[in-house]
Order: C-alpha cells, then sequence, then structure tokens
C-alpha cells in the first residue's frame, strides 16, 4: 500500500526540517557557535580513567560494525517480528544512514575538533554530522517503535523502549565527550535521521511488510 498523502507531506515537511537545519549549522566550517565549544570544553570535566573506558564501550555501540552485527542478528532470531521485512528492517535502513552520512560528510567537509580539545579518539571521515548519532538514531530509534508496537507486556515494552532510547541519547554525548565531534555534529547527525526513520515506519506499516509468511501459509 502506498503512502497515504499525509505521510507524504509529513515526509516533505521533516525532510525540509532536517536539511534547513543542516544547511545552517553546515555553513561553519569548524564550530557551529561559541556554545559548540563550551559544551564540548564542559563534558572533558568529567574525564578519568573508568569513565573514558564505560564512554568508549557506550560509543562503540553506536559504530556500523557494532550495530550490523546487532541488526544482522536479530533478524536471523525473528526479533521482533517473525515478517521478513520488519526482522531486516533495521538493517536497511542502517545502509540508508551509511550512505546518507557518508554524502553529507564529503559535502560539508567539517573538519573535526582539533588537538586542543584532547580528542580520545581519531576517525578518518569528516566531522559533520556526527555518523555515530545518525546511525543510532535512526537503528536503534526504529527498533524502539517496532518494540513499542510488539505484542509485550508494558513494563517490558516501557523498559526496552527507555533503554533504546538512552542509547541514543548516551551515543550522542559520548562522542562529544571523547571529542570526536562537536555538539552541533551530533545534532545534526540526529536531525538527518529524522526523515530516514519515518519513511521506514511508513514503509513497515504497510500489510505487505507486517505479513508473516508461516502464518499465510497455515491459512
Amino acid at each position: 500500500m502506498p503512502p497515504d498523502r499525509r505521510d507524504l507531506w509529513t515526509g516533505l515537511t521533516l525532510t525540509f526540517l532536517a536539511l534547513l537545519l543542516l544547511a545552517g549549522m553546515g555553513q561553519a566550517t569548524v564550530a557551529f557557535s561559541p556554545l559548540d565549544v563550551k559544551l564540548l570544553c564542559g563534558l572533558q570535566a568529567w574525564r578519568g580513567p573508568t569513565m573514558n573506558a564505560a564512554v568508549r564501550l557506550v560509543t562503540d555501540l553506536g559504530s556500523p560494525l557494532v550495530l550490523t552485527g546487532l541488526v544482522a542478528l536479530a533478524g536471523l532470531m525473528g526479533w521482533p517480528s517473525r515478517a521478513p521485512a520488519q526482522r531486516f528492517g533495521p538493517l536497511g535502513i542502517l545502509l540508508a544512514a551509511s550512505l546518507v552520512s557518508a554524502g553529507l560528510k564529503e559535502w560539508f567537509a567539517r573538519p573535526r575538533p582539533g588537538p586542543e580539545f584532547g580528542p580520545l579518539v581519531h576517525e578518518p571521515l569528516a566531522s559533520f554530522p556526527s555518523g555515530h548519532a545518525m546511525l543510532a538514531y535512526c537503528v536503534y530509534g526504529l527498533l524502539a517503535w517496532q518494540v513499542w508496537r510488539a505484542p509485550i507486556s508494558g513494563f517490558l515494552k516501557a523498559s526496552l523502549v527507555a533503554l533504546l532510547t538512552s542509547l541514543v541519547v548516551g551515543i550522542g554525548l559520548s562522542r562529544v565527550y571523547l571529542a570526536a565531534h562537536y555538539p552541533s555534529d551530533v545534532v545534526a547527525g540526529f536531525a538527518a535521521g529524522v526523515p530516514l526513520l519515518w519513511l521506514a515506519t511508513v514503509l513497515l506499516r504497510s500489510p505487505r511488510a507486517t505479513r508473516d509468511p508461516q502464518e499465510a501459509q497455515r491459512r
């Protein structure tokens, strides 16, 4: 079933707003504003050996490699749905978000925070927008949406959605803490993921995407 007119206008509006935000923030070749630098330096006050190790672990949960393994395993296990489109939808949005992120980085070409900020990780690609933030928003956001629609108990559903939401926020903060990104890079990453997540939910709401082939055979 194709998207209805309301879905179409919603998607166009979200895409326009995301592009507007990206264009405004991406004009800066280094940092978007003095607030960018202030927040970046503020998070560094929390640094220490234990915190550094914990934040590195959190940031790894937003890496393409970890996300690919996570969503592939979930799909093979038939979670959160046995319908093929639902099982492998997160893998599809991961691929789409990776391509869009790479294209935006190439277009804006903002350098990452310099040595004066003491970066704890070194990445080869440009800084704007944050790929970790964008991928985490899309993948964990889609998983949270699927969990919310799944026929499971209310407490478990709320707990899983809260965990997935916390992961998105934590991964975004981790990129600033490690001085891998400016805060505006992370905000832009979330913004760029909004239209993709919306499109994924529209596609996965269709009757064909929710159909369980095993259930159809039993009928």
